[in-house]
């Protein structure tokens, strides 16, 4: 039993010091090829390729060319994917809870978001772990405006036309219509025929896609009120994540991190950009009165009880609050 226990205790020490068996690692991704998300993603290519000293590669699959979020799930739970970038949505595939993150008008600006992501993200790394999944980095990309045909101030203003919500994201589309708004669920490849044919009078995207998909020139008018943040992030699955050298994995991690982080700039530069685009192109940006911002926020209150004890605990959204409320105090 002695002799046994060298052995296996020698074994352990062996594959501790093995040279790391190259990997290829399939990183499945909506974004375009050439958008900032896929140069993103090469340069985490070549950084995870320069740490490993080449054993690892990434081979990458930009466009949804591989499927689109949940697709790309269900390949990393078979093994046809090993990693994927992910929208918030895309992640509460996997949790939920994720969702939160992202409820309209629960923080108002960037500091407020980074705050409760460093919160609330270890939970939410927990929980996708449980799943199978492993997150190497959070990311922020942009906020979400509204765009619509008519001009938008108050609440009941957007009450009286059709709004798109993604076909793709029930528990949403159910929120806004218990709110009392006439939320028609489309496929974000549909909202430009949902514009042309009167399907849809409005929508909410973040102003650099309305931009690159040109569907401001339908809906020339837009509210300054900024509705929810989006986060995503670089995911690989549990069992990848675990065939890679523990030395290695903080240097990989920290190096996507600050490729994430300098995408995140880029993209408020290029967000900038295409707003002041959008304006030499009949854009009208609304501005909405601090005095109305609370009329929103009550609204959207009302469409929390479709995710409060369904997506994630009321104690879990108490928490949310207070986490929010602890921020804002200490910046008094």
């Amino acid at each position: 039993m002695r002799l046994k226990k060298t052995v296996t205790a020698c074994l352990i020490a062996v594959l501790a010091v093995m040279p790391l068996k190259a990997m290829v690692i399939k990183v499945g991704s909506i974004a375009p090829e050439g958008s900032p998300w896929d140069v993103a993603l090469k340069k985490i290519a070549v950084q995870w390729n320069k740490i490993s000293g080449g054993e690892l590669t990434l081979k990458i699959y930009p466009g949804g060319i591989v499927g689109a979020e949940p697709d790309m799930i269900r390949k990393m739970r078979i093994g046809q994917l090993q990693a994927a970038i992910f929208t918030g949505v895309g992640m509460s595939y996997i949790s939920p809870e994720v969702l939160s993150l992202s409820l309209p008008f629960l923080v108002d600006n960037d500091d407020e978001l980074d705050y409760l992501m460093l919160k609330t993200t270890p939970y939410f790394n927990e929980l996708i772990k449980k799943k199978g999944f492993h997150v190497v980095t959070w990311s922020k990309a942009g906020w979400v405006n509204l765009f619509s045909k008519k001009k938008v101030i108050y609440p009941a203003d957007l009450k009286a036309m059709p709004l798109a919500v993604s076909e793709a994201d029930p528990d949403m589309l159910q929120s806004w219509r218990a709110i009392g708004f006439n939320a028609v669920p489309l496929a974000t490849n549909d909202i430009m025929t949902g514009l042309q044919s009167g399907m849809i009078e409005s929508f909410y995207a973040p102003p650099l896609v309305s931009a690159a998909f040109q569907w401001f020139a339908l809906a020339p008018n837009m509210s300054d009120l900024r509705i929810a943040p989006m986060v995503g992030g670089f995911v690989v699955t549990e069992k990848t994540w675990q065939q890679i050298p523990d030395a290695l994995k903080p240097k990989l991690a920290e190096a996507t991190k600050k490729i994430v982080v300098d995408l995140y700039a880029d993209t408020i530069r290029l967000e900038k950009e295409a707003v002041a685009t959008m304006k030499k192109h009949k854009l009208v940006i609304h501005h909405i009165p601090a005095d109305i911002v609370p009329l929103w926020r009550k609204e959207s209150e009302i469409g929390y009880k479709v995710f409060i004890g369904k997506t994630f605990p009321r104690s879990f959204y108490d928490e949310l609050k207070a986490y929010i409320a602890d921020y804002r105090s200490k910046k008094k």
